[in-house]
């Protein structure tokens, strides 16, 4: 059963538990990446390659309904960005289309995400190197073709939220 997209009212809040771990004096970048993350929500980042802005519209649509639970964030593989088309297909759903997070695959290249979702076959066969993850989740929400009414792709992409929603939310 699907949900339709209905506007949050919830905030966030953010985890303020300090760290107290001394155990190495100095700590390699990947034990550096796990202790700034261990009290933070789970990060999902969002990659497509750029031309439709469809990590965008994923990224909004995850923190439009559980932005309490994870931190979405997305990247493209492409040289630019249609961050127009997407916050277009956003705004028609008012939803918040916010960019903050959008960054090349390469800016995450030294960091950790707990999940990459690759919306599309594109997405990963740019060559290019992923984070550290904790899972790899391919999504075709082209269905193998070329989709290219915004609708159909906005469906598609809630359609998949809500089911990674209700295989991970309470893990």
């Amino acid at each position: 059963m699907t949900q339709p997209i209905q506007p949050s009212t919830s905030t966030t809040n953010a985890c303020s538990s300090e760290s107290t771990s001394t155990d190495k004096a100095h700590p390699t970048p990947t034990d550096k990446r796990k202790t700034q993350r261990m009290d933070k929500k789970p990060r999902v980042l969002f990659l497509c390659d750029g031309r439709e802005g469809l990590s965008l519209i994923a990224q909004s649509v995850l923190n439009h309904k559980a932005d309490t639970h994870y931190t979405g964030i997305s990247g493209f593989t492409g040289k630019v960005f249609n961050e127009d088309a997407a916050c277009g297909t956003l705004r028609r759903y008012n939803i918040d289309c916010t960019s903050t997070n959008l960054k090349p695959l390469e800016h995450y290249a030294d960091e950790h995400v707990d999940f990459v979702v690759a919306l599309t076959p594109s997405a990963v066969q740019s060559g290019k190197p992923f984070p550290a993850y904790g899972k790899f989740i391919p999504w075709d929400i082209t269905s193998g073709g070329d989709v290219t009414e915004m609708a159909m792709i906005i469906k598609a992409i809630n359609d998949q939220v809500n089911y990674f929603l209700s295989v991970y939310l309470y893990r």
